[in-house]
């Protein structure tokens, strides 16, 4: 802790968050290095000391596929689709996930 600020760590959001919870874990690079749920974050290679930047719910537009996400692999997302094209599809076009978004901080950073 510096100037007042409290330093939140990885560790600490991931033991307040429900385990059945949908998290992704984004580095500051914006890279996805960990998505799925959020009892199987202890098992991803991230460590738990590492410092947060921010955290909060999130959505994300799909147009509907079979299988619209799969929460074992941190592969490249579907592509989503911005608001301004939502009128270019019919309502059951379109799938929504809620997730919680991680972003961590640089590590090098002071």
């Amino acid at each position: 802790m510096m100037n007042g600020e409290t330093t939140l760590l990885l560790g600490d959001v991931l033991e307040r968050i429900t385990p059945s919870d949908r998290i992704v874990i984004i580095n500051a690079a914006k890279q996805v290095v960990y998505r799925g749920y959020a009892a199987n974050a202890a098992h991803s290679n991230v460590s738990r000391q590492r410092k947060v930047k921010r955290f909060g719910i999130a959505m994300e537009t799909y147009r509907g596929t079979d299988k619209m996400w799969d929460w074992e692999k941190t592969d490249k997302l579907p592509e989503q689709v911005p608001v301004e094209q939502f009128s270019e599809y019919k309502v059951e076009q379109l799938q929504h996930i809620l997730y919680i978004r991680i972003e961590l901080k640089n590590e090098f950073e002071r």
